[in-house]
């Protein structure tokens, strides 16, 4: 997995990589700059609206995922990962995976406790 912040901003390689894998999968882009990553999915036949934007407010590092059911807030996300539809975003632990296959229409949030040393 790479870092997706770098000194405070979104580093230049998950910028790219989140872009493409946006536009690889139909998503429109709403906002793209070094503090904030902005996607929506509009719906189709097929699947329902999905938005993704990954921003700092406060000093944290934010996720903020909302389809027309649901909205998840997820807080120090750090690493991440793309495939041709999923995007996989994890905390620094990996106490936290989120998965989001934009194709599949599928996402989850998983949760592991961090061992203590």
């Amino acid at each position: 997995m790479t870092d997706i912040w770098e000194g405070g901003a979104i580093s230049e390689a998950f910028a790219e990589a989140f872009e493409n894998w946006a536009t690889r999968n139909g998503g429109e882009m709403e906002a793209s700059t070094e503090g904030q990553l902005f996607c929506e999915f509009p719906p189709t036949d097929y699947q329902i609206r999905m938005r993704v934007c990954l921003y700092e407010a406060n000093g944290r590092h934010l996720l903020r995922f909302d389809t027309v059911r649901e909205e998840v807030e997820l807080k120090l996300l750090t690493k991440f990962e793309t495939t041709d539809s999923k995007l996989i975003l994890q905390s620094d632990k990996a106490s936290r995976t989120f998965y989001l296959d934009v194709q599949a229409g599928e996402w989850r949030i998983e949760k592991r406790p961090v061992a203590q040393s």
